[in-house]
């Protein structure tokens, strides 16, 4: 086979991950605390000299027949969204470092920037569609929806009662948070109290999704897309004629 097809094929897949992450990121451009995805790639070349283990990254060799693009990684932008006000009581926000914790259905530790809260019916302050939020006792049971928090996280109730504090942590310096979707990520390698932030009742905060941003983005890799598949037709019409020709010689 044509050794431009496994190069183009490879660009096709590369441009086709990249229009799916910035779709994604359009999708969740309304999620509060969402975070914008990227595409790291690199060529073949690259990755197949590399062993990733416990003492981090070995380079093996090289030879790689043909240049190849593969996506190495995906990375999200942790740059902060903006704070809007809703007014309502069981709405979030960390102004500064730090996540909220949920616990998942599968136990799961989750972190999040998204403070879109609600009451379940066992009255447990809950992230729908997540899990139960955490504080720093354990799961925070508030039982109702008239619920106070001051700058620290402590909630109390209408009679001044302390419910529990809300837990807000951050990764160990120089880790890398793992991205689980909608706004989720855990941290692998552990995470503790957060410093410097306050809490922020009546507000969440917004994805740093940028929506011209992701356009333009999106405009570039579909072009980059439409250019791959258009040179796959020229490489496969080249070898079409070769075909021929060689066939009519015999």
């Amino acid at each position: 086979m044509h050794s431009g097809f496994y190069t183009i094929a490879s660009g096709i897949l590369t441009r086709q991950n990249e229009l799916d992450t910035i779709a994604n990121n359009l999708a969740n451009i309304q999620t509060p605390g969402y975070r914008a995805s990227r595409l790291v790639t690199s060529s073949f070349e690259q990755e197949v000299q590399k062993r990733i283990d416990a003492n981090g990254e070995t380079v093996l060799g090289s030879g790689v027949a043909y240049p190849l693009a593969v996506v190495s990684e995906e990375l999200a932008v942790m740059e902060g969204g903006t704070l809007e006000n809703t007014g309502r009581v069981l709405d979030f926000a960390i102004n500064g470092n730090g996540y909220f914790n949920i616990q998942g259905a599968d136990g799961t530790t989750y972190l999040t920037r998204n403070g879109q809260f609600t009451v379940d019916e066992q009255g447990y302050l809950e992230l729908q569609g997540i899990g139960r939020v955490m504080g720093t006792a354990g799961l925070l049971k508030v039982d109702g929806q008239d619920v106070q928090a001051d700058a620290t996280g402590n909630l109390f109730n209408s009679a001044g009662q302390l419910l529990g504090k809300l837990q807000i942590t951050a990764p160990a310096q120089d880790t890398t948070l793992t991205k689980m979707g909608n706004g989720m990520f855990t941290a692998p390698q552990g995470a503790a109290a957060a410093q410097n932030y306050s809490v922020a009742q009546g507000c969440i905060e917004k994805s740093n999704v940028n929506m011209n941003q992701e356009m333009t983005n999106f405009i570039a890799a579909q072009r980059a897309f439409q250019s791959c598949s258009s040179a796959l037709q020229i490489i496969d019409e080249i070898d079409r004629k070769a075909v021929s020709e060689i066939g009519s010689i015999q």
